[in-house]
């Protein structure tokens, strides 16, 4: 892979004006969709030692449905095309040694749901996904690690020589969502570099990814980068997207939260935005991402932003 970085010199206009609206759910990992005309939620809970995964109405803050409910499944992500609606998750084994697995879900009324085993990868844990359909097909970003953990992920030395980093960001391509190739290795994001939770989405001729970096003294934040090939790649120039502050422990004036979790979320140990996920509703692109102490605690929170997704995107590179 390649990199283009900032220029020295070089003028920008200002960074997108995001708004941050506060705490909104204290589930884990989730993508925001438009399905059949509302704004949805695809998310990932944690019960009795098992995972499943949650589809919820956001104005209505109900849940419409719950699915996937087997040990190991993980990372939910969604994608919507023709009012189908598409989940993607992982299987992380256990044993470390092992291959990890990705799951599709397809639901056509977000109530019944039909389950296709996608691929595997022995040797490779897969986590987070993200797809999006592109100029030629459709494009799945994945975070892999290694099969064994070399001692703290976040901050670990030895890179493994077919995936870099234990965290970085592989590459699918699909025609149908169900059939997948891997991109070549070095079509990757970034082996140098711890590089996870990727959000992806195509405008204007580019693929445009929001990915979780690691930053000095076990602090977390997304950067934004694009590409035409998933080989170079431009680091956008307003970097982060979001930088944790006091508004991810407030919570959202009317969200719906465990009482019994007010007082961690006003005071949890917060040191990153990660997981962020983004789709545009009613003229205004909505941002979701998780708060915590990316050690087991996290709370689920909404920004805004006041135009378009392409506008969005774009504007980290002006």
């Amino acid at each position: 892979m390649v990199e283009v970085n900032y220029s020295l010199g070089m003028l920008t206009q200002d960074p997108p004006e995001i708004k941050k609206m506060g705490v909104v759910s204290v589930r884990h990992e989730m993508t925001p969709v438009v399905f059949k005309g509302r704004l949805c939620r695809i998310e990932t809970y944690w019960e009795d030692g098992a995972h499943y995964a949650v589809l919820h109405d956001v104005e209505k803050q109900e849940d419409i449905s719950l699915f996937a409910h087997k040990k190991g499944l993980n990372f939910f992500s969604a994608y919507c095309e023709d009012d189908v609606l598409y989940a993607f998750a992982t299987y992380v084994p256990e044993s470390r040694e092992a291959g990890g697995t990705c799951t599709m879900f397809r639901s056509e009324d977000g109530i019944n749901w039909e389950e296709t085993v996608l691929f595997s990868r022995p040797g490779w844990r897969l986590f987070n996904t993200s797809v999006c359909k592109g100029a030629d097909g459709y494009y799945m970003s994945i975070e892999v690690c290694s099969s064994v953990i070399p001692g703290d992920p976040l901050e670990a030395e030895e890179l493994d020589p077919d995936i870099g980093h234990p965290f970085t960001l592989f590459f699918l391509k699909s025609d149908d969502l169900i059939h997948w190739q891997w991109l070549p290795n070095d079509h990757s994001l970034s082996p140098e570099r711890y590089t996870a939770c990727p959000a992806m989405r195509y405008s204007d001729g580019y693929y445009y990814v929001i990915a979780l970096v690691f930053l000095p003294h076990r602090r977390l934040a997304p950067y934004i980068y694009r590409t035409k090939d998933f080989f170079t790649w431009e680091i956008g120039l307003h970097n982060p997207v979001l930088m944790y502050s006091k508004e991810d422990r407030i919570p959202k004036p009317g969200a719906k939260l465990p009482e019994n979790q007010i007082e961690r979320i006003r005071h949890h140990n917060n040191i990153n935005n990660c997981d962020v996920d983004l789709c545009e509703f009613e003229g205004k692109t909505y941002i979701y991402y998780l708060t915590g102490d990316q050690g087991g605690y996290g709370v689920m929170c909404e920004a805004q932003y006041d135009g378009s997704l392409d506008e969005f995107l774009q504007s980290f590179f002006k």
